[in-house]
């Protein structure tokens, strides 16, 4: 079974991960929102996630109340977690793959997420946005080679649907997808939606953005 394990990082919080069958490489990095634990965020789809590659996950720089919480915030400078995810991949002894990673933001996680692929969309082409706290940043995404647009049913569905609604009509591959009977700052069914979305990322073709 999948297993979410940690790994030290110099100088900063540790990395969570779970290892995919090759553990030369890693295809998922994962970002959550302010104030929150990765780790707790990969228990709800490791198997997805291990079969999808393996994904690595960072908290943000910044403690988020009491030092040693557990819990973070993201300082908003895409230079600053693009370093934090390379010292990340470097401390689970994994690297790049050859097509990219897969990077999956929630939250304030999804708006660092539009930042990074902006900047390296070579290196982060495929996108997983789960609730971000303001519209997808379409202008940011152009570059994208499939986003999957996320949110619970109880969060803002509304907006995400618009999101790919907007990022197809500009030519943007994309779709909307749903978890159910949550609301913001939860997964639910995470290993069946994660499934879904990675499998439509690395092989879906054609759908209808919004569907």
């Amino acid at each position: 079974p999948a297993v979410v394990e940690q790994a030290q990082v110099s100088k900063d919080s540790p990395a969570s991960f779970v290892r995919g069958e090759n553990s030369a490489t890693s295809r998922v990095v994962f970002l959550p929102g302010l104030c929150s634990n990765a780790a707790a965020y990969l228990l709800a789809f490791p198997e997805a996630a291990k079969a999808h590659g393996g994904v690595v996950a960072i908290d943000g720089d910044k403690p988020c109340g009491a030092k040693n919480s557990g819990f973070h915030s993201f300082t908003w400078s895409p230079e600053l977690q693009r370093s934090r995810i390379d010292e990340a991949l470097a401390a689970v002894g994994t690297s790049a793959p050859p097509d990219g990673f897969t990077l999956v933001g929630y939250s304030a996680g999804a708006s660092i997420a539009e930042l990074v692929h902006q900047k390296w969309p070579e290196l982060f082409p495929r996108l997983v946005l789960i609730a971000p706290p303001e519209d997808l940043w379409v202008d940011k995404l152009m570059n994208a080679r499939g986003v999957v647009s996320m949110s619970c049913s109880y969060d803002v569905p509304g907006r995400m649907k618009d999101g790919a609604k907007k990022l197809g009509a500009k030519g943007v591959r994309s779709i909307y997808m749903e978890m159910p009977k949550c609301t913001h700052g939860n997964i639910t069914e995470g290993e069946r939606v994660f499934s879904e979305a990675f499998a439509w990322l690395d092989h879906g073709e054609g759908g209808e953005a919004g569907e």
